[in-house]
């Protein structure tokens, strides 16, 4: 009788172990993507609704926000508020 783990075993107790390895560590990297898209877009939505506050208070509408090392593009317009980043846009009616 053979009492100890054969070669053929260990290699692939190995390479199952990789695999799931690399599987996690995939899916890890796609959830921080999705967390920071999900924390960029929030971002986004605040600065547009601080921007439709300073229009509301009749103040001028800032043109450039830099936050967390992104650059944020704001347009305001007659009644919509634009705001433009590295990874995407977004747009709010403010009437």
């Amino acid at each position: 009788m053979n009492k100890g783990m054969s070669f053929i075993t260990l290699l692939f107790s190995l390479a199952l172990f990789s695999v799931l390895f690399l599987v996690f560590n995939q899916w890890t990297a796609s959830q921080r993507k999705s967390a920071v898209k999900t924390y960029q877009d929030f971002q986004a939505i605040q600065i547009a609704e601080n921007q439709a506050q300073r229009q509301f208070l009749g103040l001028a509408c800032e043109q450039l926000i830099q936050q967390n090392g992104l650059t944020f593009r704001i347009q305001c317009e007659n009644e919509r508020i634009i705001v433009r980043y590295p990874t995407s846009e977004i747009l709010i009616k403010t009437q």
